[in-house]
């Protein structure tokens, strides 16, 4: 925790200076903290952002650390497993821009890294492929192990379009990103064979937002994405915000996606707010989500099976004249499906968890 929140400070500052020596003074500056854990795997993430207009382009540049650490604990049956601790960190990079390119029509673009792991699934494969095929002699192919090195980077483009003064706004971004993995093994009657160590992603979204009368606004995303040896994704998802009264606010989003040939998650998400005064309001929030199971970016022997996961949260939320914070707890449960026999060797991944997550934002105004 303190080696994220010494990352944290250290990479806001260089932000900052950049930031300074291109004459872009800050308009806004937002840090984060998210402790999540669920007894055998914890994660601890910090993020610090700026807002700042750099010639024409509105400017955010964001930066994020983590750490997280997992009890590796192989099956019974896994005779080459070994239990034990391992910890893994990450570091990210994030610059977005948008320019008004005429009074409608304003243009979008990005880019982004990362290096090292940025989940805590990928390492625990790492770890029982690391433990299976790390040490084989004499096995042909057995030079094709090699020690993981996650990273990978991104970069966007769009426009967003104002078709309704004021009111009605099209939104349309492409991206593409590429991602070095840790790889899966696997050993046939050719020896040992690795899968794909590098997937690229590339991804359309079409959006429509529109603000319907004074209380409610509403958000219609459309995307579609295609990654390495996989078929295209489509998804969907709907989001309406709604002023109930002047205290009450309600926020809703539905959605889903699909990918073939046995792809298919849906989700919920709803959230109502209260303002007790002009600075302070409290909010709860729920969330539930299903798929049927998708193949690991890895050999088929991954393959996850169906999860099931619901979230219900409480936050407090503060607005200041500068300065403004949040603070948010949440349980979270997911529930998997039973694992099929060819992923056996990962049931201890894919077992039923129950999750806290607790999170701290601070705000500040210039």
């Amino acid at each position: 925790m303190k080696l994220v929140l010494l990352r944290i400070v250290s990479l806001a500052a260089v932000v900052a200076n950049h930031t300074a020596l291109i004459a872009a003074p800050m308009d806004r500056f937002d840090t984060s903290f998210e402790l999540i854990d669920s007894g055998d795997i914890s994660l601890f993430q910090g993020n610090a952002m700026t807002v700042a207009q750099i010639g024409d382009w509105d400017t955010q540049i964001s930066v994020s650390a983590s750490d997280f650490s997992l009890d590796y604990v192989p099956v019974s049956f896994d005779f080459n497993g070994e239990t034990l601790s391992r910890s893994e960190s990450n570091m990210g990079l994030q610059i977005n821009g948008r320019k008004n390119a005429s009074e409608n029509v304003t243009l979008l673009l990005g880019g982004g890294a990362y290096d090292g792991y940025n989940n805590f699934r990928s390492a625990w494969l790492d770890e029982y492929y690391r433990q299976q095929f790390s040490n084989l002699e004499g096995v042909p192919g057995a030079a094709l192990y090699d020690k993981a090195k996650p990273k990978g980077y991104n970069v966007n483009a769009g426009l967003r379009w104002m078709y309704l003064p004021n009111s009605g706004y099209a939104q349309f971004s492409i991206s593409q990103l590429q991602d070095q993995i840790a790889p899966g093994y696997e050993i046939d009657f050719d020896g040992l064979q690795r899968g794909e160590v590098v997937l690229a992603t590339s991804a359309l979204s079409v959006s429509t937002e529109n603000i319907l009368s004074k209380r409610i606004r509403s958000l219609f995303t459309l995307r579609a994405s295609e990654t390495t040896e996989r078929e295209t994704r489509f998804g969907a998802e709907y989001a309406l915000n709604i002023a109930l009264s002047e205290r009450w606010v309600f926020r809703g989003q539905v959605g889903g996606s699909r990918e073939n040939p046995q792809f298919d998650a849906h989700y919920a998400n709803l959230a109502l707010e209260y303002s007790l005064n002009e600075s302070l309001s409290l909010y709860l929030d729920g969330r539930y989500y299903k798929d049927t199971g998708e193949i690991e970016n890895s050999l088929f022997t991954a393959a996850a099976p169906g999860v099931t996961s619901r979230k219900f949260g409480f936050g407090l939320k503060w607005i200041g004249d500068q300065w403004s914070g949040r603070c948010y707890v949440a349980p979270i449960s997911s529930s998997y499906e039973e694992t099929p026999s060819n992923v056996d060797f990962f049931q201890n991944l894919y077992q039923d968890r129950d999750w806290t997550v607790f999170q701290l934002a601070l705000s500040r105004g210039f």
